[in-house]
């Protein structure tokens, strides 16, 4: 009876203990701990308001469409400030929203973007030792968490028309950065202690689109290929590159234009290309079991392929392509072989991984959406919506089974973050904690 006494006192004090106990309280990158959408923690809540379970709510200087990060006590997150034409890191308290510091860099030169899309869209990065964001022209860079630089990255102007999307991620020693979409797109990665290059791929491949497109494959009518600048072109990638481990060897896989490309993440070296992808790729790979779907933007084509191939895998790793889908932004989350996945328009849908096939489609609450879906370790799903509602959802493969649906009544383009108990939602307005009372 003693020991059970004491192991109940030493789990209590465990689950109470000051934030960073456990993988479960960090969400460290753009998707997660491991990328792709998923964390360990169950002990999430799932109700919530403006007056209901706010932990803290902090007051942001402007819109910004980068979802936050957390490492322990502390919160981060990019926002652009643009009376000073700074590109800047914020560092608050995880417990209070105080804010600890702030950093950026100064950049008045002009650059393109859609009014939709603020400057500072990329989210951050951590180990727990550093942090890196990268600003688009203003370039990548790292402070340690007290918030001194220790390097940056001039990589060159990011020149789009709508901007740019995707996020920096870690490998081992590495980090890895998928620059672009526009006149520059490249795969590079750089030593993540002194931010020198270790390896750069040419990611703007007009020979490799060509030869892994055309009707039998791409099937987008909004596909423009003028004299004009690639700028000015409806292509481009703005989705994050997926981190995954397949017959024993580690697969980095970026979804590119037309085409869905998996490379060695320590040297930068092409594994497989799979052809019939759409020209404008926004959301991130998801992984399913060595299966890759790829789903594309307006009207695009949309596939999945088997991962650990070499070479051209298009006649031989492809499970299944559409020439033309519906046209996908935000990213899904992969579950027991099944995507669960919202579009533009606010209707969620199921997808069989193996076969494409669309199990069943559903209105979500708050309207339209831009966000990637959220997964809490024990199933249960997370949606924001523009309009700053939250539906929460169970896993089904035969219907929408919500949960609950909460309102913020404040716009957002972000995504949902779970962290330990905390609930972390970026608004236009505001940044919110939103967590259950502790007992």
């Amino acid at each position: 009876m003693r020991k059970t006494c004491c192991a109940a006192i030493v789990l209590c004090l465990l689950s109470t203990a000051s934030q960073g106990v456990g993988d479960d309280q960090n969400w460290s990158q753009w998707r997660g701990p491991a990328g792709s959408g998923v964390t360990t923690t169950e002990r999430v809540v799932t109700q919530w308001g403006p007056d209901r379970n706010v932990k803290w709510r902090i007051d942001l200087p402007e819109p910004g469409n980068s979802t936050p990060i957390v490492w322990e006590d502390k919160v981060f997150f990019t926002q652009p400030l643009s009376e000073t034409n700074e590109r800047s890191l914020f560092c608050v308290d995880r417990n209070t929203g105080r804010e600890i510091w702030r950093r950026g860099v100064v950049d008045d030169r002009p650059e393109a973007s859609h009014k939709t899309n603020p400057y500072c869209s990329a989210s951050p990065v951590t180990d727990g030792k550093r942090v890196i964001a990268w600003f688009g022209s203003a370039g990548l860079v790292c402070w340690d968490l007290a918030g001194n630089e220790m390097w940056r990255r001039d990589l060159g102007p990011q020149e789009h028309m709508w901007g740019y999307g995707t996020s920096p991620i870690l490998h081992d020693d590495l980090c890895i950065l998928a620059f672009g979409p526009g006149n520059h797109e490249f795969l590079l990665a750089v030593d993540k202690t002194s931010g020198e290059t270790r390896w750069v791929v040419d990611a703007l491949d007009d020979a490799a689109e060509r030869a892994l497109s055309g009707p039998e494959n791409d099937g987008n009518a909004n596909d423009f290929t003028s004299e004009k600048q690639r700028s000015e072109r409806l292509r481009g990638a703005w989705n994050t590159p997926i981190l995954f481990e397949v017959d024993g060897h580690w697969e980095l896989v970026a979804v590119l234009p037309r085409r869905v490309s998996a490379f060695d993440p320590s040297t930068g070296e092409r594994l497989w290309t799979c052809g019939g992808a759409a020209p404008l790729a926004y959301a991130s790979p998801m992984e399913s079991d060595g299966v890759v779907v790829a789903l594309g933007g307006y009207g695009g084509a949309s596939l999945a392929v088997r991962a650990g191939g070499r070479g051209n895998v298009t006649q031989t790793h492809r499970l299944w392509h559409k020439p033309r889908d519906s046209g996908w932004l935000g990213t899904g989350v992969a579950h027991e072989g099944l995507i669960y996945i919202c579009g533009m328009n606010g209707v969620l849908s199921c997808l069989d991984v193996q076969t494409g096939e669309q199990l069943w489609k559903d209105r979500a609450g708050g309207g339209g959406t831009w966000s990637s879906i959220t997964q809490a370790a024990d199933g249960r799903m997370f949606l924001l919506t523009k309009s700053g509602t939250t539906t929460v959802f169970q896993p089904d493969a035969k219907q929408l089974t919500q949960l609950a649906e909460n309102e913020l009544k404040e716009t957002t383009n972000a995504s949902v973050v779970l962290a330990g108990r905390d609930v972390l939602i970026r608004t236009d307005k505001a940044l919110w904690c939103i967590a259950e009372p502790s007992p």
